[in-house]
């Protein structure tokens, strides 16, 4: 039962990566789009992020109920793992979690700014400060950062 545990939090972790990066590189691609009606595009090829959540879940629970069937519980790596995955899921929270509403009512109002040529100036700025923010770059050091820790914790269990 351990080793099917082991590999279902595997398993999930990879699906999380894949749902997540897709997230990552959306981000990361707005930041390089003048359009802001193709930047919109960007938006229609990401997983809902409900589905991140779910997979969040799962890859938790899979990945404590063998911590707990076996000895590693009593070991400070688990419990540090769990404190790095908290503190990086609070920077993609922070971070994250609002840009992707930043972009969209940016370029949407640009968009209509175009379109009726009102406060047209103001729109693009306001455009140009959400691509040129700092989120992607953020999130993605964060989470690649966080995911080495991870792994070093995990394959070699040092505490």
């Amino acid at each position: 039962m351990y080793n099917w545990l082991v590999v279902l939090h595997i398993f999930f972790a990879f699906l999380f990566m894949l749902t997540h990066g897709a997230h990552a590189a959306a981000m990361l691609k707005f930041r390089g789009e003048p359009d802001p009606e193709r930047s919109l595009t960007f938006f229609n090829n990401v997983p809902d992020i409900q589905y991140v959540r779910y997979l969040t879940v799962a890859m938790g629970l899979f990945g404590f109920a063998p911590a707990f069937m076996s000895v590693w519980w009593r070991q400070w790596w688990i419990w540090l793992s769990a404190l790095v995955f908290l503190i990086v899921s609070w920077v993609m929270y922070k971070y994250g979690a609002g840009y992707y509403g930043m972009i969209s009512n940016a370029a949407r109002r640009l968009i209509e700014a175009r379109k009726t040529n009102v406060d047209l100036s103001a729109a693009q700025k306001e455009f140009d400060e959400a691509r040129n923010a700092p989120n992607a770059l953020i999130v993605s050091g964060v989470g690649i950062v966080g995911l080495a820790i991870l792994l070093w914790l995990m394959r070699f269990k040092p505490f």
